[in-house]
């Protein structure tokens, strides 16, 4: 027996909220990048199912002339675009971790088959029962099939996450928690509306976890810098604050601030487009380097600092040497019209006695005499060759 009021409650409720993300965009995300484009469209099917599903609850058991055809159409409508959101998370959470459309052309073409299978399979329903049915007292029942496109729901969502989570080290997005996030308020629901049969709860709990999502994904464009992936001024700026009002009495604050050699060479010789793919490339470098043992942000520009709390030295010479090696790796296996290698300084903050301004000045001071030992040899180098 289904509690239409409550239905109404909770499906009006997922209305209210995913209308106030729409409202509240700075911009129409629908006309934004691929991944937004992406989120716009799930959070329209989210709505579309409220209706439709609040639509169909009234009309079910329903004696009315017409209702038969449109239940089946209606809820074959809701099959399908269950499994379209389904698999839209999957390609969103992809995007958002590699930003790559022929990736995404070529992978998901083979996983869009169990999408399509069920798609297909909600088509024929709309004249013979495959998944569902629709009796002549025009009341809902599913078949015996009724499972398989709940498997393939779930197995794209719980695809998106786990994919998320098995790159997490590998790719320096920030990904993780957001994904975790939009899970659990849909796995409540479901739980909810299995032990609660007559209530419908999914679809808000869907709507949360999309909530959850958006607040999560704007936070992430506040702090983090879009091109390098990395946490920007703000952030850095935000830290620093935090560590002059705590530090640690155990261990020493070391930063170490980089620059990418000759960008300008680069943007001069190939162009804008490829110098901001060498920024990115630089920050996959640096966030894979640092591994969680530090905070490393985009100072601005071609410039980067890794902040660090040491116990010795040599924890600072460690780091910049598996800075080295990442970037020698990359020039070594990346096909690029470009090399990355950096210019390298650090110091050590101390508490007591430097303001966030002296040590950030201390820090570019190392760097600046870094890049003019590497003039010198250059310069030795060039005159060695004339002779």
């Amino acid at each position: 027996m289904f509690n239409f009021p409550a239905i109404c409650i909770a499906n009006g409720t997922a209305i209210l909220l995913l209308s106030i993300i729409i409202s509240s965009s700075k911009k129409s995300i629908r006309h934004g990048f691929f991944d937004e484009q992406i989120y716009f469209v799930m959070v329209i099917l989210n709505i579309l199912q409220c209706i439709i599903e609040t639509v169909v609850f009234f009309m079910d058991g329903k004696m009315v002339y017409g209702y038969h055809t449109l239940l089946i159409v209606l809820n074959a409508i809701l099959f399908i675009n269950t499994t379209i959101f389904s698999f839209l998370w999957t390609v969103y959470a992809d995007y958002k971790l590699f930003a790559d459309i022929e990736r995404i052309k070529r992978t998901y073409t083979f996983v869009a088959i169990p999408a399509l299978l069920i798609i297909i399979g909600s088509l024929i329903n709309l004249v013979t029962p495959v998944f569902f049915e629709i009796d002549k007292f025009n009341v809902y029942k599913r078949t015996f099939l009724y499972l398989i496109p709940y498997v393939v729901t779930y197995f794209y969502l719980a695809y998106g996450v786990v994919l998320i989570y098995s790159h997490r080290k590998k790719v320096n997005k920030y990904l993780s928690m957001p994904a975790i996030l939009f899970m659990i308020p849909i796995l409540i629901g479901s739980l909810l509306q299995f032990f609660f049969y007559g209530y419908s709860l999914v679809w808000l709990g869907v709507a949360v976890g999309l909530i959850s999502l958006f607040i999560n994904v704007q936070n992430e464009s506040a702090y983090v810098d879009a091109l390098s992936g990395l946490f920007n001024r703000q952030y850095l700026n935000n830290v620093l604050f935090m560590c002059s009002r705590r530090g640690s009495a155990t261990r020493a604050l070391a930063g170490i601030m980089l620059d990418i050699d000759d960008l300008k060479g680069i943007n001069d010789r190939l162009g804008h487009i490829v110098g901001d793919d060498a920024i990115s490339a630089a920050g996959k470098i640096l966030h894979s380097a640092v591994d969680g043992k530090g905070k490393v942000c985009r100072y601005g520009g071609d410039e980067f600092i890794i902040l660090m709390y040491i116990n010795s030295q040599n924890e600072i010479t460690d780091m910049i040497d598996t800075i080295k090696t990442q970037a020698r790796l990359f020039n070594e296996s990346e096909q690029k019209p470009y090399e990355i290698n950096f210019s390298i300084g650090y110091s050590t903050y101390e508490i007591k006695h430097d303001s966030i301004d002296d040590f950030l000045k201390k820090v570019d001071a190392s760097l600046y005499d870094d890049k003019k030992r590497k003039i010198r040899e250059r310069l030795i180098s060039d005159r060695r060759h004339d002779f």
